[in-house]
């Protein structure tokens, strides 16, 4: 699912989910005890064709069931498609979390749970298998100031966030998780050439 090497020491992700009615509530604290600032990548950049109008999408992540019989829940750089080129990264704009801050956000997902990213659109239910789960697996992605070659330019589109990139952006990419164990969660898994963890 994820490029990134293990989190920095001083980086946790600590989450309490819920639900509210057939909606999964994932609220999550980030809190970054580095030493330098971080940038956390969960923001992602849409564009309207028909408006012209560019916009940000805070509640989308990329959903994945794993070998490991959990679903993934990953908020940061999507992995690329197995079964064709791309021609540019999507690479989700960034919110500054500065040494000793704490970064809350909030994911929700309707149950059941599918397979999906930013390079897959949604598929017709009838390629879809249903699978249980062993519970989720949720994960940001963040870049570090530290990193080689790092640079930030603000949006103008989107005031607070922030292009990221660095010598190797996917490379220097790190990322913190939580896992939540859960009986009787589904998840719908696609039937094609899926990227998985």
């Amino acid at each position: 699912m994820t490029d990134a090497s293990d989190a920095e020491p001083g980086v946790t992700l600590a989450c309490q989910p819920t639900r509210d009615g057939e909606t999964l509530v994932f609220p999550y604290t980030l809190t970054n005890n580095t030493g330098g600032d971080i940038y956390v990548l969960d923001a992602l950049p849409e564009y309207d064709a028909a408006t012209g109008q560019a916009s940000v999408n805070l509640n989308t992540a990329v959903i994945a069931r794993g070998e490991d019989g959990f679903a993934h829940i990953l908020r940061g750089i999507a992995p690329v498609p197995n079964d064709r080129d791309v021609a540019v990264r999507i690479i989700p704009l960034a919110t500054k979390l500065p040494q000793g801050g704490t970064l809350e956000r909030r994911f929700t997902a309707n149950e059941p749970l599918h397979e999906t990213g930013p390079y897959h659109p949604d598929l017709p239910l009838s390629q879809y298998r249903l699978r249980d789960i062993k519970g989720v697996i949720l994960t940001a992605h963040y870049l570090a100031a530290s990193a080689e070659g790092f640079g930030a330019a603000p949006v103008d589109y989107a005031p607070g966030l922030f292009r990221v990139f660095a010598k190797d952006t996917v490379g220097a990419t790190r990322a913190a998780s939580c896992q939540l164990p859960a009986r009787g969660l589904n998840i719908l898994v696609r039937t094609d050439d899926f990227p998985r963890p």
